[in-house]
Formats: C-alpha cells, structure tokens, sequence
C-alpha cells in the first residue's frame, strides 16, 4: 500500500528538513503601503524616528547612574560562595522604587535586565503578578527563567545548552518539572560538577555567576506568596547565588508592612530611587520637544492639554509621548503642505516638490492674508499668480521661521533662568510652564510679566550675578553648534555700558541676534560684578547749619522734628549697582520683547506648529459615560445601519437593539421607576399591535 494511500482521508506530512525560523515579517502594513509614496508620510515618519532616536538617548541618560549603582550591588554578589560574607539564610534585595507610573515601567526594567545580562549575568528571571498567583506559579516561571533565560534573551552559551541536555536529557524542559531542586541540580551541573568540559572551560567554571529574580510590580502580588516564596529561597541560599530586585511603587515601607519581621529578617535590603514622574516628564518635554531642532512643535493651548492630562490622570510619559505622536499624525495627515515641516537643509527640495494644489492649500492659510497685506501690489499679484515666486518666497519665509524658532526657544530660556527663582514664580518655575504663557500671547505686555521685572529690579546683587552667569550658559550652549561662532574672550570696558549704542539690538534673528545678546550680558556682568553698592544723599550748606545749631541748642523738639521732615525729603542718589540693574532690566524687556513674539504672529506659522486642540481633546481625554449614553441613546451614531434610524432622538421604534430601548424607556420616568411598568412599556413598544387584555400574559421570549 503506498504511503498516501489510506482507507480515510486525510492530510499527510512530508518532512524536508525545513526549520522555522524567528525572522520579522518584513510585510508592510495596510496603512504604510497605503501612504509610503505620499510626501506628507515619508518626512513624517522620518520626524518620528528622529524623535524616537532621541527619547531612546534620554532614557539611557537618565537611566545610566541608577543601572549602573544597581548593577554594581548585584555584582558585589556574584562571586563565589565561600568568598560571601553573608549570614545562612540571608538574600541580597535591591529595592528600586519607581513612582506611581506603571507604563513607564516596561522600559525601565528592560533597560536594567539588559545591563545586568550583559555586565553581570545571563540568568535572569522577571515574574509579573499575573503570572504568579500562587507560589507554585511563581517558582515554575522563576526556575523557568533562569534556566531557558538565554533562549528568550538571544544568549548564547554552549555551557548552558550541554548542562541543560545533561539534566533533561536531551528533552526540552517542561514548566511542571521546574522546581527548586531541578534548579540546584542543574546550578551545581553547571558550574561545579562539569567534570567532561574542556581544561579552559574548567577553568571558567570556577567563577559562578549569580541567579537574579526581578519582581517589577510588587504591591500587586499576593503577600502571601511573596512570604512563602522567600522563606523558600532564603533555604536555598547556601547553595544558589539569588539575588532579588523588586520594583516598588509607593514606598519602601510597603514592602515591610507585606513582610512580618521573621521574613524581612532573611532580606538584605539596599534601597534605589528613581527620578519622579513631572521631573522625566519635564526632562522628555525640554530636550525634546521645545527645542528649535525638533521636527515638530505644539502650541501653547495644545501642550497645556497634554499637560494636564498628564498631571490629572495617569502620571504615564509613555502616554504623553504617544499623545504627542497622535497630534503629530493629525497634524501631517493627507495634507502634502506639512511636509514642509521638516529640516532647514530639506526645504529647497521639498517646496520644488509641491504641486499646484499644495500651493493653493498654502495661499488659504489664516496668515497668508496680514503677510499679504504687508507687501506691495506687484509682490501681491505675483504671490497670487505665479507659483515660482511663491516657491522663492516660502523658501525665504521658512528659513526666517527656522531663525525665529532658534532665538524663540532661545530666549525662553533665558527668561526661565531669571525669573525661575523670583518669589510667588508668577509665571512658573519650569520652561515647560513659561512655554504655554509665552506660546498663547504677547508675555511682555502682561501682567506677570511687568511684575517679574518689578521683582528682577529688587534683586541682589549675588543673586543677579547667578542669573547672569545662568543666562550666558544658556547662550553659549546654543551657539557651540555653530561653526561661525568665535567664543567670546574679550570684555569691554563697563564704560561702554553708559553709552546708547551698547543697547542697540541686532534688527534680525537667529545666531547673530544671540551673538549680540551675548555680548552686552557679558559687559553686564563684568559691571555688576564691580559696581558699589553704597548710596549717597545731597546734603545743602543751610542743612549742615541747622544740624549745628540743632546740637549747640538742647530741647528744641520742634526743630528736631523739622529735621526729621526734611531727612525723609532729601533726594537720594542710587548707588553704581543700582543705575546698572536699572539699566538691564531695561535691556531683557527690549530682548524678551522680541524673541519672546508668540508662534501665531509669524507668517506660515501653521506649517510648524499643531494648534487643532478640538479634534484631539475627545481623543486623548476619554470620555465613556458620554460616548454610552450616545451609543444607548441612538445606536446608529456606531452601528451605521438604516434599521436603527429615528427621525427624532426622543423617539422609539421596535428596530431599536433591546438594551437601547430599555434605555431611552429608563430615562422617560422619574427618580422612581416601576419594574413592571417598565417592562410593559418595553413589550408594547416591540408588540405595538398587541392588545393590553392580550399583554396580560407576556410571551417568554418578550420576557
């Protein structure tokens, strides 16, 4: 009988030796293959990996310090046995406490396992509560882990893979046959009974490696287990190298309140902290997002909205960041006259791309018209009519809004570097704050603007020193990536301080405006560093006569009291400092006043800069109880079918889904509603042609 030959039918399998492999699908999606030839898409998703490059880069910053001090404690344990100095029974517990933040989480704890697998060890388990309901569960995924870790991880290590075979012989391990015992007899096959390995693998083997097991969600894991779970490997301690690291959320003091004394006694805790919430989320927001290099700016109203989401809500900066992409995918979205939001050396190329109908798209922006209205009647028939003109005079345009967005972000934060310390913070304390103030409207014509000024002329002269000195870092870090920038060595003179021309601002923006705000900070902070502070009073000859005679006569109080009057009406002179801390107060509102002009006065402004904060707000910000009642209330707003239809939204018809009809018959009665009513209502809707002699025994199903 041939082999394919059966009295069933059936599928039979032919083995040629094919192995699955663990390659990506490199298919594009429905929405990229879509849109991959749509100038809109290509820049952005071009900006978004540049974004996403950056975010990467900060996490690594900010994470560094913290992994490598927890690294450092795990692998002060790695060592030997006979060479650990701790108690029988004792494990080594690094405590990380993370805030209340858990999808900001994942990357953290995947940054820290990477560090530790490639400094430290390869055997790592992570078990999530969700995972380990009972402790049966959490030792088989612990052991699990830490055996097959390298398979999951990409690790490769031939010591492994032999040791592993010689335990299970050459059977795959099962998660059911994953206990404590296996894990010591395959730890101790692993690294000292390896007697069949090569002189320099032998050699190897003496240096064991630790077993580390991180709990990332510890307030959310049974405490019971948690208990039972230690009290297990603190019986193993002497045999196994484990060390543990939970992640803790709230504070340390949850972890002794789930742990009674007879069990914390078996941990060593070391406790880590990590940075807060609103200081990462100021940390993404500054270095990213409000810089003059970032591909993509949001409005004042619009980072307001992202804020306060953040703030009221979930704490979560992985969510802040995907808000900010969908505000960026709103913003680029079929609309090829965004592309222009790109980088300054890209513009040339991508304003000869656009079409005739882009360039129209462009005339019928809200700040073409006050641009068009500046120029005269010849550039206005050739901006409407010739499309080579308007391409010339876009590319002018948006090289002067790549100048103003370097002096704007500039300038911002110089003002946060003066009035980030005054009393009352009017305006804030964080750039992030100044920036949805200085984005709405004019700062320097408000009030809490007039009155930093008011409180900047106060202060002293140590402090105005430290503002200077805050100021000119700001500038220098600005300036240190242009090539054309000669660091300044030179200072004049404070003479040249009292003249008129030292004032004068530079008319354009961009590097050379920063070069001149620069140099005057400079001689400002050469002046008040050695102006006096003494104050003199002008005294008349008749007034030293008096004071005299005042002494020469005893008990004139009348003339004492006169002499008191006229003390507090002499004429004080200020002192140096005083005139030179006029002087520049005076010099910041002329420069605020002009690098500090709001996104929205700029010409083609809507290129850079999202503002639609409506058609995002019902996205970001849910609201359930609102989309329910819509859904109950008229089913066809979601179900788009004709069944469903009603001419009015009060009324009811027997198509209705029940639940909808159930519904609208709820909301017709009072704050009390009868059952049976309400049900009668509901079967002489369906039934309408129904008498109520015959509703008096309901049909089951109606029922």
């Amino acid at each position: 009988m041939e082999a394919t030959v059966s009295v069933s039918k059936g599928v039979f399998l032919f083995k040629n030796g094919w192995k699955k492999t663990k390659q990506r699908s490199k298919t594009a999606t429905l929405f990229e293959s879509k849109f991959i030839n749509e100038p809109w898409y290509s820049i952005f998703k071009s900006n978004w990996n540049t974004i996403e490059n950056e975010i990467q880069d900060l996490n690594k910053r900010t994470y560094s310090m913290l992994l490598n001090d927890i690294v450092g404690y795990v692998k002060s344990f790695s060592k030997s046995r006979e060479s650990c100095e701790l108690d029988d029974g004792i494990i080594p517990s690094a405590t990380l406490l993370t805030g209340v933040n858990q999808p900001d989480h994942v990357s953290q704890f995947e940054a820290l396992l990477n560090k530790i697998r490639e400094d430290v060890t390869p055997h790592i388990a992570m078990v999530n509560s969700q995972d380990a309901p009972t402790v049966k569960h959490l030792i088989e995924n612990s052991v699990w882990q830490l055996i097959h870790g390298h398979a999951t991880a990409d690790y490769e290590d031939e010591d492994l893979d032999e040791s592993i075979n010689n335990i299970t012989k050459g059977k795959k391990l099962k998660k059911s046959h994953c206990t404590m015992t296996t894990l010591k007899k395959w730890y101790h096959e692993m690294y000292y009974n390896n007697m069949n390995l090569s002189p320099k693998k032998k050699r190897k083997s003496h240096s064991t490696k630790s077993l580390v097991v991180v709990i990332p969600d510890f307030e959310s894991f049974n405490c019971n287990v948690l208990q039972d779970f230690v009290m297990i490997i603190s019986s193993y301690i002497s045999s196994l190298p484990i060390v543990f690291i939970f992640g803790v959320a709230t504070s340390v003091s949850a972890l002794h309140k789930s742990f009674p004394y007879h069990v914390s006694s078996k941990l060593l805790i070391k406790v880590f902290h990590s940075h807060s919430s609103p200081v990462y989320m100021n940390q993404v927001l500054e270095d990213i997002f409000l810089t003059h290099s970032s591909p993509f700016h949001v409005s004042g109203r619009a980072l307001q909205l992202l804020t306060d989401v953040f703030l009221f809500y979930d704490f979560s900066v992985t969510g802040l960041i995907q808000s900010v992409k969908y505000c960026m995918m709103e913003h680029y979205y079929g609309d090829n006259m965004k592309s222009l939001c790109c980088k300054r050396e890209e513009i040339d190329d991508t304003v000869f791309v656009l079409t005739a109908e882009d360039l129209e798209n462009i005339r019928h922006l809200p700040s073409f018209r006050p641009f068009l209205e500046a120029q005269d009647c010849r550039a206005r028939i050739s901006l409407f009519e010739d499309d080579n003109f308007l391409r010339d005079t876009l590319c002018e345009q948006l090289n002067r809004l790549h100048d103003y967005l370097y002096s704007f972000y500039t300038c911002l934060r110089l003002f946060s570097a003066f009035v980030k310390d005054l009393p009352k913070n009017v305006l804030g304390k964080s750039v992030r704050e100044m920036y949805t103030k200085c984005a709405s409207e004019c700062i320097t014509e408000t009030a809490g603007f007039k009155e930093c000024m008011q409180l900047l002329n106060f202060q002293s002269q140590v402090k105005l020193v430290e503002s200077i000195k805050g100021a000119l870092k700001v500038i220098n870090t600005a300036l240190q990536n242009d090539p054309s920038v000669v660091p300044l060595r030179m200072t004049p003179s404070k003479n040249n301080l009292l003249k008129e021309d030292a004032l004068v601002l530079n008319e354009s923006l961009g590097t050379n405006f920063l070069k001149s705000v620069r140099v005057h900070l400079t001689i400002f902070l050469r002046n008040v560093q050695n102006a006096s502070t003494e104050a003199t009073v002008t005294v008349n000859d008749a007034d030293e006569n008096e004071d005299v005679e005042m002494v020469t006569t005893p008990g004139n109080r009348y003339k004492l009291k006169e002499k008191l009057l006229k003390a507090t009406q002499r004429e004080k002179i200020p002192s140096e400092y005083e005139m030179i801390r006029s002087r520049l107060v005076s010099y910041l509102e002329k420069v605020f006043h002009k690098g500090l002009q709001p996104p929205h006065t700029q010409p083609f402004h809507e290129i850079f800069f999202f503002s639609d904060v409506a058609s995002v707000k019902k996205q970001i910000v849910g609201s359930p109880r609102g989309a329910v009642h819509t859904a109950l209330s008229n089913p066809e707003h979601y179900l788009q079918c004709n069944c469903c239809h009603l001419p009015t939204i009060d009324s009811t018809t027997s198509t209705l889904p029940d639940i909808s009809l159930v519904y609208k018959l709820h909301r017709e009665c009072g704050k009390h509603i009868n059952l049976y009513d309400w049900l009668q209502a509901f079967a002489s809707v369906v039934e309408p042609t129904v008498d109520d002699e015959e509703r008096r025994t309901v049909d089951p199903h109606i029922q």
